[in-house]
């Protein structure tokens, strides 16, 4: 490639117009794309794509407060301009609307309009589909202050009633004797506001903090389309589209990033993502705070961007105004942490702030709420065995500063647009979980973004390094950031989507880049949460389970310094849960199918079942580990002295719960749907023998003994196929049967219950001691009428 500089510096005087020329004519033809590996040209200066600017250059209001009144200057130019009215929240999702002055005689009117997107989409007002505006201000102009070019108001209602308060606090009635608006501040581009606000309810008076902002919106970005295969909010994340599987008309959120030399692979930004770190963050976490941030630098290198992300701390020079600005995006460090009954609080987000047109992110609040007990926990019950640093609460500070780390780079992805979901599960070779080089490069999950959480799967003698444990930006994260930001120059809007629809596509070989949408139903390992998912889901939890083991042998000596047992109770219960959460990634395999998003072009189904032979292994694994008695789990010997009633039983809870699970109406529509697929008539059929044999061997014993937990177990499971066959079908509207089992299922269930009804006399002559005895009457009697 000829670099213009050097051109320039061996040219002889005078001769710049020939020289502009021969790079015209060497570069004609080419398209400029951001990827590393791609072409670029370097472009003629007079004919570069022109880059939108960001902020408008219109003329935007002046304030004057005055006894505690606040009067707006509105230029006549601004009327009819796109704005966004905001209410700040440092505590969960901004809420802001889109807003345009506009005038009518002497009457001045703040309105939300429906948005054009440049989708090709009209996003209505609220969700309504009747209004075409929404009033949110009226306002009468003071005529001797106003003149041609400047319309004057009295602006105090529209910061002191209900307009502005959606979100926390909306339904409690505002107080407006004892609420006040008491500074503000005008930026070139926006004017912030402060109240309070006083709120009464069921006699009880609360005050809250209130920020306004009114900003002027710039020229819209160039968008990117949404595209349901791919993990992107679209520009209102609180839209269902975000959750359906199909790509409707609509443009994913993102940054306006602008490379400054788009002639180059590798460019800064003209803007880069700024980060601003608050004055409350303590400084001990900072460091680890900007390392979680800067993760995510690799990927935009890989869209084509070289520091992309930039991190600042609040200066002695900064106040709290600018907090509250869209034209700052804050770290928060969160209130709870140390709030009494607040200890286990895990409430981390980001809330961003979005131009519905384009899909521009205009700010990103990352707010750190989770507390280091929430933090702690989630790490020793997992990593425990394999960390040192685990075995003292609380934890040291290179051990906490990275699990703080961790959890920045997820809520960052979301600051960048990225949605929680599960991008990569079921797709990582089991093989690789302990291998220490695949660890280093593409980390134990495949996203950041995705509740995998920390690699728990390694044993102590595989020696690793505890870095490679924890949860870190993955190879999946590059990918998106690089079909989301990319770059194109020169380019139609054909040939644009043609090259994205290329790197979707590479998901056809690239298991890992899949994604798929969090959903109430579980319908496969690829659709997992709080496990690490691999292409051996029961390999793995037989690994978890031995450092499930080790964790509870390990509880009584983290707990020798503590003043009482709340911390061992604690953990129990949450290790117990793990425990669920890892017999649950197994139940997944039975009924499932593996999962990809794909277009009409695409080849193959979005939906394959898994093999036969894989559902039975993992029913055979659930009967042998997870409905049979395990004192070391349900009872381990250091809890005996902990409690004084066989109430509650957590573990015995979580076995019921994974049973009735096991036998969930839309799991056997699952099996049906398998079964028709694979012509295989018998399907359900060996299934429900397989659970029978294995939930019931003890019925094959000369001498039979349940034990009370085994009891329970087949107790429910009776219960369970009863219910299924007496529930009543709505015949009237089928769409409400997801929850009820087809008929035909019910029919093989009576067969089932006849079956095991036979079973159950034929042993009533063996020898068996009086609590079991009792236990097979009991079944026996509410099968009587079957």
């Amino acid at each position: 490639m000829i670099e213009l500089n050097n051109i320039r510096s061996i040219a002889p005087p005078g001769s710049k117009v020939l020289i502009y020329l021969f790079v015209l004519l060497f570069l004609t033809g080419h398209k400029v794309w951001g990827g590393a590996n791609t072409p670029l040209e370097i472009p003629f200066p007079s004919l570069r794509t022109e880059l939108s600017p960001p902020h408008s250059n219109t003329k935007f209001v002046k304030a004057h407060l005055q006894e505690g009144r606040l009067y707006l200057e509105i230029p006549v130019e601004l009327l009819d301009k796109d704005m966004l009215f905001i209410r700040h929240n440092s505590v969960e999702q901004q809420a802001y609307k889109h807003v345009a002055w506009s005038r009518s005689g002497t009457q001045i009117f703040l309105e939300a309009p429906r948005v054009k997107s440049l989708s090709g989409v009209t996003i209505p007002v609220d969700n309504d589909p009747d209004i075409e505006k929404s009033i949110m201000a009226v306002f009468q102009m003071i005529p001797e202050k106003s003149n041609s070019k400047m319309l004057y108001i009295d602006a105090t209602e529209l910061f002191l009633s209900n307009t502005g308060m959606w979100g926390a606090g909306s339904n409690a009635p505002l107080l407006k004797e004892l609420s006040s608006l008491y500074e503000y501040k005008l930026l070139e581009n926006e004017l912030i506001v402060k109240t309070k606000r006083a709120t009464g309810k069921e006699g009880k008076i609360h005050t809250h903090q209130v920020d306004y902002s009114l900003f002027v919106l710039p020229e819209p970005m160039k968008p990117r389309r949404f595209d349901y295969r791919m993990g992107f909010f679209c520009e209102d994340v609180k839209s269902p589209i975000n959750h359906m599987t199909k790509s409707a008309k609509a443009n994913i959120s993102r940054w306006r990033l602008e490379k400054k030399y788009p002639d180059r692979p590798l460019s800064i930004p003209i803007q880069s993502i700024n980060f601003t770190l608050s004055p409350e963050i303590p400084k001990k976490w900072r460091p680890y705070v900007r390392a979680g941030i800067l993760e995510w630098l690799p990927a935009f290198e890989a869209a084509g961007y070289k520091d992309a992300i930039t991190i600042s701390e609040f200066s002695a020079r900064d106040n709290d105004w600018n907090e509250n600005s869209v034209n700052r995006s804050m770290v928060r460090w969160g209130n709870k942490r140390s709030l009494r009954g607040f200890e286990d609080n895990s409430g981390s987000n980001a809330s961003t702030v979005i131009d519905l047109r384009s899909g521009e992110i205009l700010k990103s609040d990352i707010l750190i709420g989770s507390s280091y007990q929430s933090l702690s926990d989630e790490y020793f019950v997992r990593c425990a065995p394999l960390d040192p640093r685990a075995l003292q609460y609380p934890f040291p500070d290179d051990l906490m500063g990275e699990l703080v780390q961790s959890l920045v780079a997820h809520e960052a992805g979301h600051a960048f647009g990225m949605m929680d979901a599960n991008f990569g599960e079921y797709a990582y070779p089991f093989t690789k979980m302990r291998n220490p080089e695949w660890l280093k490069k593409m980390g134990h999950s495949p996203s950041i973004m995705s509740y995998a959480r920390h690699n728990y799967l390694p044993q102590p003698e595989d020696g690793l390094a505890p870095s490679l444990l924890i949860h870190k930006v993955g190879p999946t994260d590059k990918y998106y950031i690089k079909w989301a930001y990319s770059p194109c120059y020169r380019c139609s809007t054909k040939e644009e989507e043609e090259y994205l629809e290329q790197l979707i596509e590479q998901q056809d070989t690239i298991p890992w880049y899949r994604y798929n949408k969090s959903r109430q139903e579980i319908i496969g390992p690829g659709a997992t949460n709080e496990v690490v998912e691999n292409n051996d889901p029961v390999r793995s939890t037989a690994l978890g389970l031995q450092n499930i083991k080790r964790v509870f042998t390990l509880l009584p000596k983290v707990n020798k310094t503590e003043k009482d047992y709340a911390l061992v109770k604690r953990l129990y219960d949450k290790t117990v849960e793990l425990w669920y959460r890892e017999m649950k990634h197994v139940l997944s395999m039975i009924g499932g199918s593996t999962i990809q998003y794909k277009s009409g072009n695409q080849k193959g189904g979005i939906y394959t079942p898994i093999a036969w032979s894989r559902q039975e292994e993992a029913l055979d694994f659930l009967l042998e580990n997870a409905f049979k008695n395990n004192n070391e789990l349900a009872q381990p010997e250091f809890m005996y002295d902990l409690r004084y009633s066989t109430y509650p039983d957590t573990h015995l809870e979580f076995q019921i719960r994974l049973l009735l699970e096991l036998m969930d109406s839309r799991r056997m529509k699952r099996l049906e749907h398998i079964g028709l697929k694979t012509q295989d008539k018998n399907l359900q059929v060996r299934f429900l023998g397989q659970i029978r044999s294995g939930l019931f061997e003890e019925l094959q014993e000369e001498y039979i003994t349940i034990d009370s937990m085994r009891q329970t177990i087949q107790n429910t499971y009776v219960r369970k196929l009863i219910m299924g066959i007496t529930k009543p079908k709505d015949l009237i509207e089928p769409g409400n049967n997801l929850m009820t089992y087809g008929h035909p299922f019910q029919g093989l269930l009576l067969s089932e219950l006849n079956t095991l009804k036979k079973e159950l006399s034929l042993c009533m002559g063996k020898k068996m001691d009086v609590t079991t005895r009792g236990h097979l009457l009991l079944l026996l009697k509410s099968l009587e009428n079957i």
